[in-house]
């Protein structure tokens, strides 16, 4: 059976093909129910990728491409500074982590003190910028090729396959969306792969996600909450789901 996440991307990308195509000729198109499509819609929708409206799928003028990140940085800046400030004392707490490509994780990378032994494995490119020259950090890039898209991350099937012999002790991730029943994101399924091995192979998950990420959904589910031991957060965000994260036994951090 064809996976949720990957039937999914198959129907955005025959949306974004057409721009607007009924529910109907999707169903047909897939051989699959009207009623499991509009499954699908619901998670596109919610992520503002599609909008519905008289039983038909209809492309948002929302870019689904990666933003540069010279686009990502500046949005929400200060909460992702406010994040890194709160997830420094984790990661100066381990011996060894990933930390993936995203805008906030670059945040973190620039906090690491020039005295702190660590080894960092990474998809960022910038990580070269803020690391290289520093004696007393062994710095890892998975390789792969530097995504045109936003100038910043490495991926490709190389990078997935390097990334499952990679065991670090902790995982510092972001996403596109958080809701109570796992963690979403936009970007490639190369990137997304990455992701989910890495998080397979550690010992302690943290993600950094600040408080306009909830209740939002993506085209790939990165993780549930089983494989993430610690939410950082800018400020708190829904009751209800933090209640449902705690159960989880998820920490979660807030300033």
């Amino acid at each position: 059976m064809m996976k949720f996440t990957n039937r999914q991307k198959l129907i955005y990308d025959y949306i974004k093909k057409n721009h607007e195509v009924s529910t109907n000729s999707i169903a047909q198109y897939f051989n699959i129910s009207p009623v499991t499509v509009r499954r699908y819609l619901d998670c596109l929708e919610s992520s503002n990728l599609i909008i519905r409206k008289y039983g038909k799928a209809i492309l948002s003028s929302v870019p689904d491409k990666i933003a540069p990140f010279s686009v990502r940085s500046g949005i929400n800046e200060d909460l992702k500074q406010r994040i890194a400030k709160l997830s420094l004392p984790y990661l100066l707490n381990t011996s060894s982590a990933f930390l993936d490509a995203s805008s906030t994780a670059t945040e973190l990378l620039k906090l690491i003190p020039v005295t702190q032994q660590m080894t960092i494995y990474t998809t960022n490119a910038a990580a070269f910028q803020y690391l290289s020259g520093r004696p007393h950090v062994r710095l890892f890039m998975l390789g792969g090729y530097l995504n045109p898209e936003d100038g910043l991350t490495l991926d490709s099937k190389l990078t997935a396959n390097i990334a499952k012999s990679i065991f670090p002790e902790s995982a510092f991730i972001s996403c596109a969306g958080f809701t109570k029943d796992g963690i979403f994101d936009n970007v490639n399924i190369d990137i997304t792969n990455v992701k989910q091995i890495i998080l397979k192979n550690t010992t302690r998950n943290y993600l950094l996600a600040d408080h306009t990420k909830h209740n939002k959904k993506g085209i790939f589910q990165i993780a549930s909450w089983d494989q993430v031991q610690t939410l950082i957060c800018d400020s708190p965000f829904n009751k209800l789901t933090e209640r449902v994260l705690e159960s989880k036994k998820v920490k979660i951090i807030t300033q």
